[in-house]
C-alpha cells in the first residue's frame, strides 16, 4: 500500500489507519509525510506500538525459517515407494 504522489494525508492518523498501513510501514513503502504520522502515533500509543513490535517480530521470525528446498524427482519417488511400501498389509 505505497503512498501515491498527491494523495491528502490528514494531520492525525487512527489506530485503524496504523494498522492498515503497518506491512507498509514496516516495509518502509510509505512516504515522508505518512511515516512521520506513524511513528508520533506509535509514540503515543503503547497498544499500537506493541501492535506493530509483533507484527515486525512476526516478520523477522518468518524471515528466519528455511526456504522451501528443490526436492529432486529421485527423492520424489523413492519418497512415494516407501509411503505406498508402509500402507501396505
Amino acid at each position: 500500500m505505497a503512498q501515491e504522489e498527491g494523495q491528502r494525508i490528514d494531520p492525525e492518523i487512527t489506530c485503524h489507519e496504523v494498522v492498515q498501513w503497518a506491512s507498509a510501514y514496516l516495509d518502509d513503502h510509505v512516504g515522508d509525510e505518512r511515516k512521520r504520522q506513524i511513528a508520533l502515533h506509535l509514540a503515543i500509543c503503547a497498544g499500537c506500538e506493541t501492535y506493530m513490535k509483533q507484527i515486525a517480530m512476526v516478520r523477522d521470525l518468518m524471515g528466519m525459517l528455511p526456504r522451501e528446498r528443490d526436492v529432486s524427482p529421485d527423492l520424489q519417488r523413492l519418497q512415494r515407494a516407501f509411503g505406498e511400501r508402509s500402507r501396505r498389509p
